[in-house]
């Protein structure tokens, strides 16, 4: 009986203890639901209201036809286009071939300034600068001071070699904005590489240089998979706004000629502010949400299969 009761006095404090852990749980997860209510305000409502959009027929050049229920006519209208099939294949090349771009432009550079030398910070800042250049201002600078034909830097390299001059956003409209978007968005890919480089343990790599690894294995077997959840976020988030392009696209191309340089933001663009058709536009965002879900579960499933578990 008394080893019973003393039992229970010993377990007071603990289970006190435990209660109050419990309570501050409580408390700190309560702290969450308004900054959850407000992304979700801010993030879902908009959608939710495309969602609605998206399966009415409205348009603003026809304000006596109003808003009426249409269903899924609007992505059947959409998907009936051949210029759809080919802004979503530009949309796949331009984002596909962007990230691999960044990621070995990003790498590369990562590695050269994973070092010292005389005016390290200086290089560095130079090298991010791109990255902190509004995608307005950059498509601008391309087109009009490095790519035009007539007065671009472009066009003078190409006079003093001997050679015609190139109008490289009217005959390589896509290949050229994947080059712009590219050059902005390698410094964002070089910081989190760079940042990951430089907390590999140093003992680490002198125990691989003990065990006989060269500078080549050394990087494919102790760098590189030390890098893989750093090259796995610099991968989702370059895939969510490298996919989003729009600004690069707007002051170069207009995503002409044609179709040739439209993306599927671009392709949303020219249907609800120039076609006016607020319903097929509320369609291809809703596209836009989904493929871009798509891109990112196959893009994870991909770095998982491939790294195994070297990223769970």
């Amino acid at each position: 009986m008394n080893t019973v009761e003393w039992s229970k006095a010993d377990m007071k404090p603990y289970t006190a203890k435990a209660k109050r852990t419990d309570d501050t749980s409580a408390a700190a997860k309560g702290l969450l639901w308004p900054g959850i209510a407000f992304v979700a305000l801010i993030t879902q409502i908009p959608f939710l209201v495309t969602l609605y959009l998206s399966v009415h027929q409205w348009n603003l050049m026809r304000p006596d036809q109003g808003i009426t229920f249409a269903g899924l006519s609007n992505f059947v209208a959409i998907l009936g286009e051949a210029a759809f099939w080919e802004v979503l294949k530009n949309t796949f090349l331009l984002t596909i071939l962007c990230l691999a771009l960044c990621l070995v432009g990003g790498m590369g550079l990562a590695l050269l300034l994973n070092r010292d030398f005389f005016g390290k910070g200086i290089i560095r800042t130079l090298f991010v600068s791109p990255f902190f250049i509004m995608p307005a201002v950059s498509g601008i600078v391309w087109k009009t001071v490095i790519l035009n034909p007539n007065f671009g830097f472009s066009a003078y390299l190409s006079a003093k070699l001997g050679l015609p001059p190139v109008d490289w956003l009217g005959q390589y409209p896509l290949e050229t904005i994947i080059f712009v978007v590219a050059w902005q968005w390698i410094p964002f890919f070089m910081l989190v590489l760079l940042a990951g480089l430089q907390s590999v343990s140093p003992d680490l790599m002198e125990a691989s240089v003990l065990d006989g690894a060269n500078r080549i294995q050394q990087f494919f077997h102790v760098t590189i998979p030390h890098l893989l959840r750093y090259i796995e976020v610099a991968l989702l988030l370059g895939l969510i706004f490298i996919m989003g392009t729009f600004g690069e696209i707007y002051v170069t191309t207009a995503g002409g000629p044609g179709y040739a340089s439209t993306n599927l933001p671009f392709y949303l663009y020219r249907i609800g502010f120039q076609g006016w058709d607020i319903g097929g536009a509320s369609a291809v965002g809703v596209m836009i949400v989904i493929l871009m879900t798509v891109f990112m579960t196959v893009l994870f499933k991909f770095m998982r299969r491939t790294f195994g578990g070297e990223l769970s």
